[in-house]
């Protein structure tokens, strides 16, 4: 983490104190593992312009949150992990709160992906986002098809499949800067809210 960085966690952490509290298809029945050694693209790399419909039923593409820097993670809503997707979703959902506080809302952007196109339709995307109270101008729910997914997960090295009813997946959160590339990858779950938002700030400030 660079001393920049290590100084917006602190100030974040501090706000903190005084509350309370595309591609050809691939078969739904399997997702397989991607090669992430062979195909995770490099920080400094561009993301793929993927195509997207979200919980509101608009179809958007990854490209249209240029100028923007993002964070784009990874779910599914019927996922009971307690560590997994909805550990992830309470995280993102402090550093909305967080984002908002420090009033930088506006520059910044949140997106949650899931990998359950079939049963995490608009309607679903909507009602899993009610949970959190999502604010859906700055945090996106949103799925794609099977292929601009497996594309997404292979640029980050995302592995998933599909376990009976259930998905197994490892954990991926990608901060994009507003030219569309990738800055930073926080693998699995050892990464604070305040950590998140510290790169988001930092990164739309280096990367405009």
């Amino acid at each position: 983490m660079t001393s920049i960085s290590r100084l917006l966690c602190v100030a974040i952490a501090a706000l903190l104190l005084p509350r309370a509290e595309g591609g050809e298809p691939v078969a739904p029945e399997f997702f397989r593992p991607v090669n992430a050694v062979a195909k995770e693209l490099a920080v400094g790399e561009l993301m793929p312009d993927v195509t997207f419909r979200d919980s509101r039923g608009d179809e958007l593409h990854l490209g249209d949150f240029r100028g923007k820097t993002v964070a784009v993670t990874f779910f599914y809503s019927r996922c009971t992990a307690a560590t997994f997707c909805p550990m992830v979703g309470r995280k993102f959902d402090t550093a909305q709160a967080l984002l908002a506080r420090m009033d930088f809302g506006g520059k910044c952007h949140l997106l949650s992906i899931s990998l359950d196109p079939d049963r995490d339709t608009a309607e679903m995307l909507a009602a899993y986002a009610q949970g959190y109270q999502a604010d859906l101008d700055r945090w996106t729910f949103a799925t794609s098809n099977y292929g601009d997914l497996q594309k997404l997960g292979d640029a980050v090295g995302l592995e998933y499949k599909r376990v009976g009813d259930r998905i197994d997946h490892n954990l991926r959160t990608v901060i994009v800067d507003a030219s569309g590339h990738i800055r930073r990858v926080f693998r699995g779950d050892e990464w604070t809210p305040q950590e998140l938002v510290a790169e988001l700030v930092s990164t739309s400030r280096r990367f405009r």
